[in-house]
């Protein structure tokens, strides 16, 4: 798992998501450039992170990033008199995806971006479950981090097999992305929340298409 700690996090989260990772390791050699067209038909949520009217998706011109931009719900937190209820969030999503036919795609790695403030003892867990609708595989992603920190966090992970969409023109995604905290004392405090400009949490997921 690679992690990058951004210590100057904050300018260039004013500006911009981040440019992906690029990581050649990951491509399998099927993989062929994407679709001449690409949409998200629709988007269906719903959880306790996730309110509705509080998450934004979108695709890059090229369909191969994919944010999920999250608001102030998706934030989980632990301390003496906070509920047992808030140190867990989780957000089910399902993105219909339509794209030129004879292609397929695949989720082959992803970024989690916002701001943490741990005590020692406390540790923060961020993980995604990806599986296409009609299909009983799934992959995950996944991100830690141990206190003590405080600022802002930028990690990465890696899927190390592919799991990907029927062959067709249309590919249901789903996606439950979760947030926990767990610590070893009642006395310990942490919150794992939205970065602080944009007020936003970012998974970032990075895609890979190929012919069928």
């Amino acid at each position: 798992m690679y992690v990058a700690l951004l210590t100057l996090l904050a300018p260039a989260l004013a500006t911009a998501i981040p440019a992906p990772h690029l990581y050649p390791e990951v491509f399998d050699r099927s993989a062929s450039a994407a679709p001449s067209s690409i949409s998200i038909n629709g988007i269906t949520y719903g959880g306790t992170g996730c309110p509705q009217g509080t998450l934004n998706a979108s695709i890059s011109d090229d369909g191969k990033i994919l944010p999920l931009v999250f608001g102030d719900d998706f934030s989980a937190s632990v301390g003496p008199n906070v509920a047992i209820t808030e140190s867990r969030k989780f957000c089910q999503i399902n993105l219909d995806i339509d794209f030129s036919a004879g292609f397929q795609y695949a989720v082959y790695s992803a970024d989690y971006i916002g701001y943490a403030d741990l005590d020692s003892g406390v540790q923060a867990s961020i993980t995604a479950l990806y599986y296409f609708s009609g299909q009983t595989a799934q992959v995950i992603t996944e991100a830690e981090i141990n206190g003590p920190f405080t600022g802002y966090y930028d990690k990465h992970d890696d899927i190390a097999i592919a799991t990907w969409s029927p062959c067709g023109s249309q590919g249901l995604l789903n996606i439950n992305s979760q947030i926990a905290l767990t610590s070893s004392s009642d006395s310990q405090s942490g919150i794992v929340s939205t970065e602080k400009i944009k007020a936003s949490f970012v998974h970032q997921l990075y895609i890979k298409w190929r012919s069928c």
